[in-house]
């Protein structure tokens, strides 16, 4: 290769370069190094460093103390033409170790500023976008304040608290409003995971159509409707984390064989695409069926079953964990008081009743009954304000129990308590005396004498 090729290649740097010999003088200049100094080549070139010093016509010659000191020097150098950057002068050695001229690389340092500048944006979008990632994982993760005081659900706890520490599927039953989703992510609080994501997903919610879409994702283009960005999928989203599967019982046949096949071969593909994405996720599952029986029925596959049965984990009623629900609406009351800035409380009557009801809805219903006491009290909950529906049940369950003796003052004031429901029912339909005394079947008059006991208007 002859010499030119290299002199194209120097002419082509991006940096200026200025070469010496080991006197100084200027052999070379590139036309990078005119225009990052502003000095000019037929000025300089074929010129020793010390008279252009002397001249006037440069103001700085890093070249001559790398001649003088044998060592390399970088600086950052402002030209007599008004111009900056940063200089680096290296010596040129032959075979035996002599100095025989030195070379010198400027760059421009208003580059280096904008490069510098660039580096810092990208930096700072980085950084807000892994606090958005961060936010996200929070906001997605926010664990719940878990209330365990019974001793079954203590005997959960444990349970859970063994098998946070292991990646082993865990498999919860219980009733729909017990709690299934909170005892999920009290897992993954207690797990290697936990600064992770966590990632819900409703199987019941997806339509079979739509499942290996939703889950696996898929490529820009992959199928008719899609985007085209392509969509990242469940699985994907929860790698590195945990994956929690809500209603899992509730899927269909054809659509937990693709379940069973992500689960055991650890990977997953998009749709249209052609490389497997491996899988590191932690899956719990959760369902309010017994699958066993549903095995059984043959409208559950038994190995999907032993794959996601490792760890059985059941969650009681609310109902065999009575105890619990003074604490459970304690814990609602404060946490709307908490929500909304003010103080309210409950009656001590208002409470006796709650904690006699038994909640077929389980905590859900709990706590959605609490938030429809507290948006109707002034400040405290009172008996007068549970549902009607809800304190027949008490008394008639009290009853049956012999429980309690009803006596006939409570009687008469439980009593008119759902007669008083029925009427702001009736008279919230229709807007007549008329036409809510003949859907009671009582006389108008009579009708018109129970609002006034209870004080009730027609909206």
């Amino acid at each position: 290769m002859n010499s030119s090729f290299y002199k194209y290649a120097i002419d082509s740097s991006y940096d200026g370069i200025l070469i010496t010999d080991g006197e100084g003088n200027i052999i070379y200049v590139n036309s990078q190094y005119e225009d990052i100094t502003g000095l000019k080549k037929d000025d300089i070139i074929n010129k020793n460093l010390l008279t252009l010093l002397n001249n006037g016509i440069i103001n700085k010659a890093i070249s001559l103390e790398v001649l003088k000191n044998g060592k390399s020097i970088s600086t950052t150098h402002r030209y007599i033409t008004g111009k900056s950057a940063i200089s680096s002068a290296k010596p040129i050695f032959d075979n035996n170790r002599k100095i025989i001229g030195v070379i010198n690389n400027t760059r421009d340092i208003e580059d280096l500023e904008k490069l510098k500048e660039e580096i810092k944006e990208y930096i700072d979008k980085e950084k807000k976008a892994n606090q958005k990632i961060r936010n996200l994982k929070n906001l997605i993760n926010k664990s719940e304040d878990y209330i365990f005081t019974s001793k079954a659900m203590k005997n959960t706890e444990n349970l859970a608290s063994k098998v946070a520490m292991f990646d082993s599927t865990v498999m919860i039953y219980g009733e729909s409003g017990t709690g299934k989703e909170v005892l999920s992510k009290y897992i993954h609080s207690q797990s290697l995971r936990k600064d992770n994501i966590f990632i819900k997903v409703n199987c019941a919610a997806i339509p079979k159509e739509l499942f290996e879409s939703e889950l696996f994702g898929y490529e820009k283009g992959a199928f008719t409707g899609a985007s085209t960005n392509g969509k990242v999928g469940f699985f994907e989203l929860a790698n590195g984390g945990t994956l929690f599967l809500d209603e899992i019982g509730e899927l269909e046949l054809p659509v937990q064989s693709k379940l069973l096949r992500a689960l055991q071969e650890k990977e997953i593909t998009r749709i249209g695409g052609k490389n497997s994405i491996k899988l590191d996720i932690r899956v719990i599952a959760a369902t309010n069926r017994n699958l066993e029986q549903e095995v059984k029925n043959k409208t559950f596959r038994q190995d999907l079953y032993f794959r996601l049965n490792v760890f059985p984990i059941i969650i009681p009623p609310l109902r065999e964990r009575h105890e619990e629900i003074d604490v459970f609406i304690k814990y609602f009351i404060k946490k709307l008081n908490n929500k909304y800035k003010v103080n309210k409380e409950i009656s001590k009557e208002a409470m006796d009743y709650l904690l006699r009801y038994d909640y077929p809805g389980n905590v859900r219903e709990l706590e959605n009954l609490v938030e429809y006491l507290f948006i109707l009290s002034e400040k405290t909950i009172e008996v007068e304000m549970i549902p009607g529906k809800i304190l027949s049940q008490i008394m008639i369950s009290d009853y049956k129990s012999g429980s309690f003796l009803i006596k006939k003052e409570k009687l008469n004031h439980l009593m008119g308590l759902y007669e008083k429901t029925i009427l702001e029912d009736t008279i919230s339909k229709y807007h007549t005396l008329e036409e809510a005394s003949e859907v009671l079947g009582i006389h108008y008059s009579t009708l018109s004498r129970k609002m006034n006991k209870y004080k009730l208007k027609f909206t």
